[in-house]
């Protein structure tokens, strides 16, 4: 217990010297080396992955022939092939330091980038910071799960909170009651997610970067082939646990459903999850960490839980079924909600297989769809736009801070 409580101790210690030593040497770099004018420089999640709302940005400005880099730690990334690899740079090399030096604007899409790698911070200072978010959400995030006084405080110090120059959101209610509420921001645009675009188009050889091909290709001539496509993609319980896991839904039973009608059943469980589950006939396991964008443009309808992926699916206007097998318990045990759960998602909730089931052949073999205007509705109040040009209007506004 003794020797547990003094690695507490030097580990905090030791945190301290890091911050200190970055606020000291590494700050004053940004004194000494001017800003490239209009270097976008887009900072990749947890190890340097190419994906989410940062891989759509990224694209669009390889497309657009802008000045952006994407930095990465990982070197299978940075050893990508065609027109992407010029834009790749190593962190930890010195082109990366100076890459970061010299940048004119800093985009992330998650919140870890600023304290799991401190370093990204202190030598891009003097750069404005662009924040894309990863989903809207109900559940309190960032600032609401920080109390106020000495652990706010301690927060700026060790950069779990930063303030933004630019939140992207994607309407004026999700800018009152998630950015502005949740985020420190100088600025909130609702110019909408870069990774929604994709959904507006067929994709391309770009957007299929960070996709399962082999498992795109099969559901793409499935779809020709007349079948129906349902994207299955819960959130993650803190247990590890699952539907599945946890006896909710019987794998081969569902199979059985599924093939009776001519539905292909895509399993795209969250990256955290603790299982992974064998391809069936109709069942088909998309990797965890594989881009399940240009798939869900494929696809007929969606079922989740908590997950904001069903605010992204109301844009192209489907239907969405909820399968809430344990609400009571996740309420309780994982999340607290920010507002009624239950009395805003717009589609049906079921909470066992048969309910599921039932919702599938409604939606997609009777053609019962009684909760379209719902969804109408949370659409318009979550978006301000249709059209895929959510990274366009992003650039456009680098483009007004060069003037």
């Amino acid at each position: 217990m003794r020797s547990f409580t003094i690695q507490k101790m030097l580990k905090k210690v030791l945190s301290y010297i890091h911050i200190a030593f970055c606020w000291i040497i590494i700050a004053p770099l940004n004194i000494f080396i001017i800003r490239e004018r209009g270097l976008t420089v887009i900072i990749g999640k947890l190890s340097g992955e190419i994906a989410d709302n940062t891989k759509y940005l990224f694209i669009h400005g390889i497309r657009e022939n802008k000045n952006i880099r994407f930095l990465t730690k990982s070197k299978t990334v940075l050893n990508a092939q065609g027109d992407i690899k010029k834009h790749i740079v190593l962190f930890g090399s010195l082109k990366g330091v100076l890459t970061l030096l010299r940048a004119s604007h800093i985009v992330v899409d998650y919140s870890h980038w600023s304290y799991r790698n401190p370093l990204y911070f202190f030598l891009s200072l003097k750069a404005k910071k662009v924040h894309l978010w990863h989903g809207l959400t109900f559940k309190p995030v960032e600032l609401g799960l920080i109390a106020k006084g000495i652990p706010y405080l301690k927060s700026r110090l060790f950069r779990h909170i930063v303030n933004y120059d630019l939140m992207v959101s994607t309407s004026d209610f999700w800018t009152e009651h998630l950015y502005k509420k949740y985020f420190l921001a100088k600025d909130v645009e609702n110019y909408g997610y870069p990774r929604n675009d994709v959904l507006f188009r067929t994709p391309d050889q770009l957007d299929l970067i960070g996709v399962d091909l082999d498992k795109f290709k099969l559901l793409k001539k499935a779809k020709e082939k007349g079948h129906k496509i349902v994207i299955y993609s819960p959130t993650f319980r803190d247990d590890g646990s699952d539907a599945f896991s946890g006896g909710h839904l019987n794998l081969e039973k569902l199979n059985t459903f599924l093939s009776k009608h001519n539905i292909i059943f895509v399993l795209k469980m969250h990256p955290l999850n603790a299982h992974t589950y064998q391809d069936l006939s109709n069942i088909l396991n998309y990797g965890k960490n594989f881009d399940i964008y240009p798939v869900i443009s494929l696809s007929d309808m969606m079922i989740t839980d908590y997950s904001s992926i069903y605010i992204d699916y109301l844009i192209i206007d489907r239907p969405i079924a909820f399968f809430n097998y344990d609400y009571e318990k996740y309420l309780e045990k994982n999340r607290k909600l920010q507002t009624k759960f239950l009395d805003t998602i717009p589609g049906v909730i079921a909470r066992e297989q048969e309910g599921l089931e039932k919702a599938i052949l409604d939606h997609l073999i009777y053609g019962n769809d009684a909760y379209k205007e719902g969804r109408t509705k949370l659409k318009e109040t979550s978006y301000e736009f249709f059209d895929g040009n959510s990274a366009q209007r992003i650039f456009c506004k680098f483009e007004k801070w060069q003037k």
